[in-house]
Formats: C-alpha cells, sequence, structure tokens
C-alpha cells in the first residue's frame, strides 16, 4: 500500500517531536545530573537503571492496552492526541535541581521518580507510535521509505534537542546562562521551551496520519508466552539482537559526549557544544536517502555491514583527537555523521517485518504487543548501558559538581570518557553485523509472507460472508 508523502512527512514529525527530548536526554541528563544538580556518578548510575526497569515494564504494558483499544481516533492515535501534553510537562520535571549541595539521598529520589514519570508518560505516546508504523502499511519498501523520512526528522529533533540545548543552556557561553548567571535556570528555561515544541510537533503528527493495516486477530495471550512464541522466531532473535545492539551503541556515544566534548577535549559548551552536536547529525541527515537507495538496491543487511565496520573504524580516532583542536574534532564528527544514519535507519525499518512473520507463524496481528516487547528490552538493554558507562566514569575519578561549574578532571576520568566513545560503541556495532546477517528477512521473502497473508485473510473474509 503506497503512502503519500504528506503523510510519511506527518508521520516522521512524530520522532521529531519525542527527540528533540530524547536527544535532551541522551547527551545531557547523565551530565546535568553530575556537573549541574551535584549528583554523584555513581548514584547517577543507579537512577538510570531504576527509572529504566520501570519503564521496561510500562513499555509491554502498553503496547498490550493500545492492542486493546478501541476509539474514533485509532487505537494508537488516540494515545499520541491525548499523551502529548503530559509526556511535555513530565520532561520539564526531569530539569529541576531543588537540593544544593550534598543531599544524596535526596538527590537520588527526587531524580528518580522523575525519570520514571517521564518515561510513564513517554510510553503512552511512543509505543502506540512505534505500532502505528505496521498499521499504516504492509508494503516491504514503503516500510523503509517511511523510516528513512522519520529517521531524517528524528534527526532534525536530535539537532533541536541535542545542538540547540547546548547553546541554551550547556557551560557559562551559553544563552540562557550569560542572561540568568545560574545553570539551572538555563536548563529548565531550555526544557520548557523544548516541552512546548515537542507537544504541538506530536499533536500535528496525531491529526495527520492514518491506520489502514487493521488487527484481524486479537492477542488474547500472556505476557511470558507472547515473549515465548515471539522468541521461537528466528527473525524476532535476530532482528531484534541488531537493533538492539544498534541503539545500545548510540545510546553510548550520546551519554559520553559532551564529557568528551567538554571535559576530555576542553571546549566551554555553548556555541561550540552546538557547532559539535550539530555537525554530525547534519551529515546524518544529508546521508539518510543515500542509505535509503542503497537498501533499496541491496539488501539491507550487506549495506547494514557496510555501515557498520565504516561507523567502528572513525570511532577509534576519538581516542586521539588533541585537546582544543577545532579542525580534527570537526572531521570527527562529520565522518562519523554519515555512517549514523545506516545504523539508525537499517535496522529499525526491519523491526515492523517481523509483526507479518509472527502472524504468518502464529496466526495473530498484534503490533502493540510486539512493540512493547521490543521497548521492553530495549529500555533494559538502555538502562543497564548507561548505568555502565556512569559507573566506570566514577569508577575512574570523575568529580561532580553543582550549578554547571568545571572542574579539572584527573587525567583517568578523562581517558576513561575516550576510551568508552572510540571503543565500546564500535565494538557492538560489530557484533551486531552477525544478527543482521542471521535474520534473513530479505525483500523476496517478505514478499512471499505478505502473499500468503493476504490468501489468508481474503479466504477469512469468504467465510465470514
Amino acid at each position: 500500500m503506497k503512502l503519500k508523502f504528506k503523510e510519511k512527512f506527518f508521520y516522521g514529525l512524530g520522532d521529531l517531536s519525542a527527540n528533540i527530548m530524547f536527544a535532551a536526554i541522551s547527551f545531557y541528563l547523565l551530565y546535568f545530573f553530575v556537573n549541574v544538580g551535584g549528583l554523584k556518578a555513581e548514584l547517577a548510575s543507579a537512577v538510570f537503571l531504576i527509572a529504566k526497569f520501570w519503564d521496561a515494564f510500562t513499555d509491554y504494558l502498553m503496547g498490550r492496552i493500545s492492542d486493546k483499544t478501541k476509539s474514533k481516533w485509532g487505537k494508537r492515535r488516540v494515545y499520541m492526541l491525548f499523551g502529548a501534553l503530559p509526556y511535555g510537562l513530565a520532561f520539564l520535571l526531569l530539569w529541576i535541581a531543588p537540593f544544593g549541595e550534598g543531599a544524596q539521598v535526596g538527590k537520588m529520589i527526587y531524580y528518580t521518580l522523575a525519570y520514571m514519570l517521564f518515561n510513564t508518560t513517554w510510553t503512552i505516546v511512543y509505543i502506540p507510535y512505534n505500532a502505528i508504523t505496521a498499521n499504516m502499511t504492509d508494503n516491504y519498501d514503503e516500510r523503509t521509505s517511511l523510516n528513512g523520512i522519520r529517521i531524517a526528522l528524528a534527526n532534525v529533533g536530535i539537532i533541536l534537542g541535542a545542538a540547540l540545548f547546548a547553546l541554551f543552556a550547556d557551560g557559562q557561553e551559553s544563552l540562557f546562562y550569560q542572561l540568568f548567571g545560574n545553570a539551572r535556570y538555563a536548563y529548565l528555561m531550555s526544557a520548557g521551551i523544548f516541552a512546548f515544541i515537542s507537544i504541538v510537533i506530536m499533536l500535528l503528527c496525531a491529526g495527520n496520519i492514518k491506520e489502514r493495516v487493521d488487527d484481524t486477530e486479537q492477542n488474547d495471550k500472556g505476557f511470558f508466552v507472547t515473549l515465548k512464541e515471539f522468541f521461537k522466531l528466528p527473525e524476532f532473535r535476530n532482528i531484534m539482537l541488531c537493533y538492539l545492539l544498534s541503539m545500545i551503541g548510540f545510546d553510548i556515544i550520546m551519554a559520553v559526549f559532551m564529557f568528551f566534548i567538554n571535559d576530555s577535549l576542553g571546549f566551554s559548551g555553548g556555541t561550540m557544544a552546538m557547532v559539535f552536536v550539530a555537525i554530525p547529525l547534519v551529515c546524518a541527515i544529508a546521508s539518510s536517502f543515500v542509505w535509503v537507495k542503497l537498501s533499496e538496491k541491496f539488501n539491507k543487511h550487506k549495506v547494514y555491514t557496510i555501515a557498520c565496520i565504516y561507523m567502528a573504524f572513525v570511532l577509534l580516532f576519538a581516542i586521539f583527537v588533541p585537546a582544543n583542536n577545532v579542525a580534527t574534532t570537526i572531521l570527527l564528527c562529520v565522518f562519523a555523521g554519515f555512517g549514523m544514519s545506516a545504523i539508525q535507519i537499517l535496522p529499525y525499518a526491519s523491526v515492523p517485518d517481523v509483526v507479518e512473520v509472527d502472524e504468518y507463524v502464529n496466526g495473530t496481528r498484534r503490533e502493540g504487543a510486539y512493540y512493547g516487547i521490543t521497548q521492553f528490552m530495549y529500555k533494559v538493554a538502555n538502562g543497564v548501558s548507561i548505568a555502565v558507562v556512569s559507573a566506570v566514569l566514577g569508577a575512574f575519578g570523575y568529580v561532580e559538581s553543582t550549578n554547571g561549574i568545571a572542574i579539572q578532571q584527573p587525567d583517568s576520568a578523562l581517558l576513561a570518557v575516550r576510551i568508552v566513545l572510540g571503543v565500546l560503541p564500535g565494538v557492538i556495532f560489530l557484533i551486531s553485523i552477525i544478527f543482521s546477517h542471521r535474520a534473513n528477512l530479505g525483500r523476496e521473502r517478505f514478499a512471499t509472507i505478505k502473499a500468503e497473508l493476504d490468501m489468508r485473510r481474503a479466504k477469512a473474509k469468504e467465510e465470514k460472508q
């Protein structure tokens, strides 16, 4: 089923909205907790771990709820329409620093509860948003095109949420710091602006997309039975592992990037931080359609393999970039940005195809449960990976501060940041290649599965008549 470009564009706006907040959280929240909120890095790791495990639990529950929803606004769109305001307001609560120096327990409790609340509201909106992909079209190449536009707009959201956030709030050279003279107010004001923008854009997305591919069967099976049936599918196991590893690699990059720019390279935030965040994202947007065209010509896993090897090689140079060297840092950002879009687009473009495989093997469509489990697994992996990164920084002597005051970090911590950024994501990307090849869900096989499902549905419709 072909989709008009207009609808694809409005669908992509949903990820633009979500990624404004996702990028701010991914690039700055750990840094904010440690260097503005004054929370010890070891305790920050616990905040991420607890909040993400809670998030993982609610993801599956929300998937099941959306599967069973019936309303005049659809079974997925209704949550995007009415959940947009709460998830914007909950985002704002993350950027409050309610305690001064000390009070580590109070800080940990507040940030844990605030992050859990945000994750809950995010789940209410984003799980149905993910699941609606399979409801919009069942065409293999249309899904790749849909996700290509989505990723391009997601990267626009990341630029807004990451690069502009740096310009507004990161460091003493940032606009709002110079206006208020206080890092806490700078971060909170930036969060308020981005929360408002995210709410409006999500409403535009929900108001301009349609659900066409209906669920022919309802999923009445429990969590563990559903999980067992999914894991029996080799396509699910391998596509999911490829997707998870690709996402974890980027989560690590985003979590340590500001530590790398501000501490290891010695830049002072503000405009320079905005430039270094924006460059790879702009390059990713510019190259996204190239990767989509290549994947249409060749199998996705072949193109993905090339991109992963390329990214692993490029990231190694983060270990050797000289401090305060603008030209070398820009080159690193440019080359990394070119490979980013492929590793984002290709695994995610394959994720909705498993819905048809599941229906083909198990006789039921369950997009909500599928995306709930997908996000359940991702959130657990994300929480563990960011917690490990934070714990590593603490173990190598990273010193927390309050109100964004710069502290000279020990050499051991600075080297740890470089190694985590330069080595760990690349290794993870390379491992993901194995599962990309094992998935065995190319265009031809998907077409065969889809044709069989169409025959089954036509036969079922005839029998009802």
